[in-house]
């Protein structure tokens, strides 16, 4: 991340820009939820300010709840939508079997076009995180141990959501996050997954993998909108049956 040196003959103060600075950064999604800003010394030479100008500005970030201090020192970007839909919130709204349709609906509308926008926009750096982290999807989901298999299922939307570079559906995304983890965990806890279909899930994840990598938009959003389509149909299956079965699987 390159931060442009502050104008000289500029009329506000200096830690008032700086903060600014900053702020549209983070709104144009140029600095991302975890970013770790640079070290002091070189944020300020970077920007071409006093060493205080930048520690007032970094201390109003972090008052303000833009930025965070973190054990090693230094900051990074806090995640502001982290706590839209909390864990309980998440588990409340899953209770119902409606309410699950609709969050399904959600996730289909709002993955296929993150999915387009990602193929279409994703930086080497995007693609460099989608792949990493569609590889450790996979890698958990051939293995016997997919205890964390949704998190990671989760996460591999999420980093396709950061790359849309739109950022407005990065943060609801970002916001949404724990009822997409929770909404996986409990499609994993509800539904008995044959080797048939947790074949047919890696097989879909792989198809929006290959789409995105190989730019092609028109593929990617219909991988995606197949994979969720599946993902509803087992839901429907399951509400229409009486006996559920629990055991930890992969969606």
């Amino acid at each position: 991340m390159q931060f442009r040196p502050i104008p000289t003959f500029t009329r506000k103060r200096l830690s008032d820009v700086v903060s600014d600075q900053i702020k549209a950064l983070i709104a144009e999604g140029a600095l991302r939820p975890g970013d770790r800003l640079p070290a002091e010394r070189e944020l300020a030479t970077q920007l071409g300010v006093s060493r205080p100008s930048l520690r007032e500005a970094l201390i109003r970030l972090e008052a303000d709840g833009y930025i965070e201090m973190t054990g090693r020192g230094g900051f990074v970007v806090v995640d502001m939508t982290a706590a839209v839909i909390s864990k309980p919130l998440a588990e409340l709204l899953l209770q119902n079997a409606r309410t699950r349709s609709d969050i399904l609906e959600l996730r289909q509308g709002l993955e296929s076009i993150a999915t387009v926008y990602a193929t279409e926009r994703a930086t080497p750096d995007d693609l460099a995180a989608i792949h990493a982290a569609f590889e450790s999807l996979k890698t958990c989901a051939l293995s016997s141990d997919r205890t964390h298999l949704a998190d990671l299922d989760a996460a591999f939307h999420l980093a396709i959501a950061d790359s849309t570079h739109n950022v407005a559906l990065a943060h609801v995304m970002h916001g949404i996050h724990t009822l997409i983890r929770e909404s996986m965990r409990q499609s994993h806890r509800l539904i008995d997954y044959d080797d048939a279909m947790e074949q047919q899930l890696l097989a879909q994840h792989q198809a929006i993998y290959d789409a995105i990598m190989a730019r092609d938009a028109h593929r990617a959003r219909g991988a995606a909108e197949q994979h969720l389509t599946y993902v509803r149909t087992l839901y429907e299956q399951h509400a229409a049956q009486p006996h559920p079965i629990t055991r930890d699987r992969a969606t």
